[in-house]
């Protein structure tokens, strides 16, 4: 795969720019309670983390439609914000990646307007969002990656995805962006978030 000089990453924001696993957690059985679902226990939570919200109704909410779901996350989310932890990098990284002439977009299976809230909580600012309900298909299918691209008006092969799971990378792969792994194997690999800068100067003048 060939790649021009990058111009934009794009970030994953679950597990790369905060963790708000536990937040997810208690939100949904917030939301099982109020519909009258079943609770979400620790083991059925952890086997769907990472899902969109069209799978969520269908595993958890069935007699409800995705607006409403997503209208109940959307309001409630920040009732549960005390759990959600931001890395501690991602405000330096993200600065100095804008310093550097690079756009950055979000692309999360989280719903658009609850990514916006999440974003603005962590005191992060991003040229677009994109987010699970923005597009026909979320992740690994390469429709929000290719849709960040159009919106910071990128070539796929000038962007970059960052990324913690194997959603993350076979979207990526099926839009045909290079790929950095947090913690995950990549075309490139790092650790922490702070180690994204290094690699991205290099990648800028391919």
């Amino acid at each position: 795969m060939s790649h021009e000089p990058l111009r934009a990453v794009l970030w994953d924001l679950d597990g790369v720019l905060v963790d708000s696993y536990e937040v997810w957690f208690h939100l949904l059985n917030h939301t099982a309670r109020a519909f009258g679902a079943a609770e979400i226990s620790r083991a059925t939570f952890e086997a769907s983390w990472g899902q969109g919200i069209e799978a969520d109704v269908e595993r958890f909410f069935p007699k409800r439609t995705i607006a409403e779901v997503e209208a109940f996350y959307h309001a409630h989310f920040m009732d549960h914000a005390a759990h959600l932890r931001v890395d501690p990098a991602a405000g330096h990284v993200t600065r100095e990646l804008r310093a550097h002439g690079l756009a950055q977009a979000l692309v999360t299976n989280t719903p658009g307007p609850l990514a916006q809230d999440i974003l603005r909580h962590a005191g992060l600012a991003l040229d677009a969002v994109v987010g699970g309900t923005d597009v026909a298909r979320g992740k690994p299918a390469p429709d929000m990656v290719l849709e960040a691209c159009k919106r910071l008006a990128v070539t796929p092969g000038e962007a970059l995805v960052v990324g913690d799971s194997r959603f993350d990378r076979q979207a990526a792969a099926a839009a045909r962006v290079r790929f950095v792994g947090l913690r995950l194997a990549g075309d490139v690999r790092i650790e922490r978030l702070e180690q994204l800068s290094a690699y991205c100067n290099g990648a800028r003048s391919i």
